[in-house]
């Protein structure tokens, strides 16, 4: 489906140290966009299933600078907010959680990519990176499932970061630096800079880009008295070597790391309305990825040959207050009360380190028929620990230390695959795709809680996701296709009561038109029905532990359209809907004893989310040229948890831009969610007091960001 991406006339390319594949003859009537979401080198408009691409120019030029801003442009794909680098995503409703707290383990079902280098956890959840747009080449949302190329995860989709790599002929250097302000709260700040430095013309060059920005906080403390405790410190730096030593073979080597400190929390309780939050004691939240990778390209005898080797390494610690659950009442657990403890203290560190290796041969220069197989290993190491401390108990036989709970979880995550792929043009106008991938999952980890010896669990699983597709062109401006697609997940076993689960069955039918009646305007709809088995529900039980169960089945239909319309040189405007109806097909029982019926809406998805942008080029001043954007986005009311009657109500945004330029220099300013809407991106209702009467329910609502205003200044030579 040709989406907002290509709708608005974002280029998709960038110069790169070699191009991966032979880069698509464009077609009269068609936008030149480029994706390489199938693993090889496509026109949109040629693709048979639904991606949006965004450069990072077009994202930096209406003023996105974080993931809460990106992923507004892309139908169908909901953010769910957390606090530092821990938002979940879902696509077309494929999801059984808002909030990652409430994900201990298990695997999350949109895979995160990062340069074709999984970045979603396999097993324990430890983070999802929020990588600024800065020199992105662009970023690729894949919708539907993407287990035939991509591996787990990709459950109701795939997300994917590329960079900007480096030019292998001439010297480019940038820099931006902004500030800004959120109605109510703190002040926020960005500076990035990118060099790009030919070593060796034609063969070799360092790209190395350094971003920092500050989030401006809006919660405040009032058991503190500290305002803006939300407040986000993002600094990352990234450095990628090209090399052309010979014709035929290109390597590339990036080394990326990313640290992310809030000292608060970024959730509000006990009303979804204000922006505050009670507790004795600030929560704080400390985040930090290291990606290294190398890929390699060689080309030979009209086959292409791609080693991508990557290591990462991911921590996140996480320290807040709950003292909602336990102060003053511990008899809900048959504990003992302490009159002198006032504030309880979670405190979570969990790390993880990855190894991943791909190997793919694929045609070179394909004719009638382009093909590729591959094989694809992955071993993640994690570690997650927790403890609860209550300050002043003083009871060192029951509670050593103010010690209330404790557990470790340590273990590994193995992933190993074959996949294949091909599409064969059976003739000028009609092309038939197919392939599949044979997955083979383990997970071995061993836990130990209150200190006592530790205990081993194993659990595995395999399979095969296929995928097939066509598409007919019946001119070059009027297209359809239509895809069969699988997806899967980890399987694993729970750390309570050896319970095991098995990876979900998730099969997505879709079929779309695409029009471009001229070259000013393009259209597209398609239509989904994804038919989801065996879920992975994570809920709690009586003891307030995360079970997770294979349980009932879920259906999400739906209805997705864009148009692109070029009104004038200087005026574009573009739109999408999304429509989605996703809710449980079949009457469970959770692990939490909460009865869910069938039709009840899955979490975090609305049945309408609707996005319009525009923008108006002019001529300024001296010599000026200027551009004015902006952005409309309605997100329809959203259930927040699948055995809680929590909702998320509807809400609307407007983002308005102003950009002048003058030679290498630009200087824009900008309004965020012009009229201040308190609309909230997720929530989340603590499990423990939901399940024993008598005591209060502790809900946290996570708000999108009040209105904010800002300017930057940008130089680029």
């Amino acid at each position: 489906m040709l989406t907002v991406g290509a709708a608005i006339g974002i280029s998709a390319t960038a110069q790169t140290s070699a191009p991966t594949d032979a880069q698509p003859e464009a077609k009269p009537g068609v936008d030149q966009v480029v994706v390489t979401a199938a693993r090889r080198s496509q026109l949109l408009s040629d693709v048979a299933g639904s991606v949006t691409a965004m450069s990072g120019l077009k994202l930096e030029q209406l003023g996105m600078e974080t993931a809460e801003d990106v992923f507004k442009l892309s139908p169908g794909v909901q953010f769910n907010k957390g606090n530092a680098d821990g938002a979940l995503y879902s696509i077309r409703g494929i999801g059984t959680n808002t909030s990652s707290d409430n994900v201990v383990f298990g695997q999350a079902p949109t895979g995160i990519y990062i340069d074709d280098i999984p970045f979603t956890d396999p097993y324990v959840f430890i983070s999802s990176p929020d990588i600024a747009p800065f020199d992105l080449e662009r970023v690729e949302v894949l919708r539907g499932p993407q287990g035939a190329l991509y591996g787990s995860s990709s459950l109701g989709g795939a997300v994917r970061y590329l960079f900007n790599k480096p030019n292998l002929d001439n010297t480019e250097f940038s820099v931006m630096s902004g500030f800004s302000s959120v109605a109510g709260g703190g002040n926020g700040y960005t500076a990035n800079t990118m060099a790009n430095l030919p070593l060796s013309k034609g063969v070799a060059a360092l790209r190395m880009v350094l971003t920092s920005r500050k989030d401006a906080g809006y919660v405040d403390n009032l058991g503190t008295g500290r305002n803006d405790i939300n407040a986000n410190r993002a600094d990352a730096g990234r450095a990628i070597l090209a090399l052309k030593p010979m014709q035929g073979l290109d390597i590339t080597a990036t080394y990326m790391t990313q640290r992310s400190r809030q000292d608060g929390t970024s959730a509000v309780s006990p009303s979804a309305d204000s922006l505050t939050v009670d507790t004795p004691t600030d929560a704080h939240v400390k985040s930090r990825v290291t990606l290294a990778d190398v890929q390699v390209n060689w080309e030979r005898n009209g086959l292409r040959l791609t080693s991508i080797t990557g290591y990462q390494t991911k921590r996140r610690d996480q320290v807040n207050d709950v003292s909602y659950l336990l102060v003053p009442d511990f008899t809900m657990y048959g504990g003992i009360e302490y009159p002198n403890v006032d504030r309880a203290i979670n405190d979570e560190p969990r790390h993880s380190n990855s190894f991943t290796q791909e190997f793919r041969l694929a045609s070179a220069h394909p004719d009638r028929l382009d093909w590729l197989i591959g094989a694809f290993h992955q071993k993640a190491n994690f570690f997650r620990g927790q403890s609860i401390t209550l300050p002043g108990a003083n009871d060192p036989e029951n509670l050593p230390g103010d010690e209330y709970f404790a557990t470790v979880r340590t273990g590994t995550a193995v992933e190993n695959s074959l996949f294949a792929d091909l599409d064969w043009k059976a003739t000028p106008q009609w092309s038939l795709g197919a392939g599949a991938r044979y997955f083979k999952t383990k997970v071995d980890f061993d836990r130990s809680n209150y200190g006592a010896p530790f205990t081993h669990f194993s659990d595995s699983d395999n399979g095969v996701t296929p995928k097939f597709s066509t598409r007919y062109a019946f001119t070059p401006a009027v297209s359809v296709y239509a895809t069969a697609s699988r997806g899967y997940r980890f399987g694993g076993i729970n750390t309570v009561g050896l319970l095991p689960y098995k990876s979900d069955s998730l099969w997505n039918y879709e079929t779309g038109v695409r029009l471009q009646p001229n070259r000013d305007l393009n259209l597209s709809l398609s239509g989904f029905v994804l038919d989801w088995k065996d879920i992975q529900v994570s809920s709690a039980d009586s003891n307030g532990f995360v079970i997770i169960s294979n349980v009932g089945k879920a259906k999400s239909t739906g209805l997705e359209a864009t148009f692109g319309w070029r009104a004038s040189q200087a005026l574009r405007i573009n739109g999408s809907l999304a429509y989605t109806d996703a809710t449980i097909r079949s009457d469970f029982v959770s692990a939490s004893g909460v009865a869910v019926d069938s039709g009840t809406r899955l979490p975090g998805v609305a049945k309408l989310q609707t996005t319009l942008d525009g923008s108006y080029n002019f001529a300024g001043p001296m010599d000026t040229q200027g551009t004015f954007t902006t952005v409309l986005q309605y997100v329809g009311s959203r259930r927040a948890q699948m055995d809680a009657g929590l909702v998320l109500p509807g809400y609307t945004t407007a983002d308005l831009r102003l950009n002048i330029r003058k030679d290498n220099w630009e200087l824009s300013a900008y309004v965020q969610n012009a009229a201040d809407k308190r609309g909230q991106s997720s929530a989340a209702l603590n499990y423990s007091t939901y399940l024993n009467p008598g005591t209060v329910n502790y809900t946290e609502w996570y708000p999108i960001r009040p209105r904010t205003v800002g300017m930057s200044l940008r130089y680029d030579y």
